[in-house]
């Protein structure tokens, strides 16, 4: 007789909580492992963030140099900036 789902619901929580009654400091460590993981997404989202502004910020000096952007990469945009920059000095 093969196991329904219910059933194995309950396997695997017996199994669980026998894993932590025979290792108390699992679940101090299993929390430290979350607090880990919650820190580094939140590392990720603060990275991510500025990497959305860079290209803001790039476009907006281009604007303000009268640079049209449409149609043109970060780093055509980007070399256009530093030859306009060049010529100014």
């Amino acid at each position: 007789m093969a196991l329904a789902g219910t059933e194995w619901i309950i396997v695997g929580a017996l199994i669980v909580f026998l894993f932590f009654l025979l290792r108390p400091r699992a679940i101090t460590d299993m929390a430290k492992s979350i607090g880990q993981v919650a820190a580094e997404f939140k590392k990720g989202e603060r990275g991510s963030e500025r990497t959305k502004k860079a290209p803001d910020l790039l476009s907006e000096t281009a604007e303000r140099l009268g640079i049209a952007t449409e149609g043109k990469s970060s780093s055509q945009i980007r070399e256009e900036i530093l030859a306009r920059a060049s010529r100014r000095n």
